[in-house]
């Protein structure tokens, strides 16, 4: 259980990092960021590491599920540091960042919650722990909470052209048009 508590700290840094990217714009700040990945993952490995109860997952749906645990944390590094310009995102303190609407953020505004939420369920299945499956219940349910937040009070102030943005691309849940614009590649796109 303490590992979901302190996985769930890991969101309190986060509203640091967009907190001070809309208001303070505090250099120092934005490593609070790191400090909440650094939580959730401490948090996942106590997890994976402990002796707790569950199911035994053959062999073969552990290196499935487990393949597929790492697909989709690939995916969700993807979006977050490799999608998104990184150094306006994640180095830079101060108000004007520019909207990201091509690729991933095509598809709908929050890509990583999606393969956020599929990272925890692949990593419970190959896994068999059920405090596994509890903690990516409960961290997602935080993650929606807090893209729903940056989505209606940080991301407006902080990035020109949001508002804009949200009235042509989903919240979480892509539909046919934003599946097509995601895979739509238009000369001059680098992301």
């Amino acid at each position: 259980m303490i590992f979901i508590i302190t996985g769930c700290l890991a969101f309190i840094f986060f509203y640091i990092f967009d907190l001070n990217k809309a208001k303070f714009r505090k250099k120092g700040l934005n490593l609070s960021f790191a400090a909440g990945i650094a939580f959730l993952s401490a948090s996942t490995a106590g997890i994976l590491l402990g002796d707790y109860e569950g199911f035994e997952p053959t062999i073969t749906l552990k290196v499935l599920f487990g393949l597929l645990s790492v697909a989709s944390l690939f995916m969700l590094l993807y979006s977050l540091f490799a999608a998104l310009p990184f150094g306006e995102t994640y180095r830079e303190a101060e108000r004007g960042n520019t909207v990201v609407d091509r690729g991933l953020y095509a598809l709908c505004r929050h890509p990583g919650v999606i393969w956020f939420f599929f990272f925890y369920l692949f990593l419970w299945l190959a896994c068999g722990k059920a405090i596994m499956m509890w903690a990516g219940i409960v961290w997602t349910i935080m993650d929606i909470i807090y893209v729903y937040v940056e989505d209606r009070w940080f991301f407006p102030s902080a990035i020109n052209g949001y508002e804009q943005y949200k009235s042509k691309v989903p919240f979480l849940i892509p539909n046919p048009a934003s599946i097509k614009k995601c895979f739509t590649f238009k000369q001059g796109d680098l992301r």
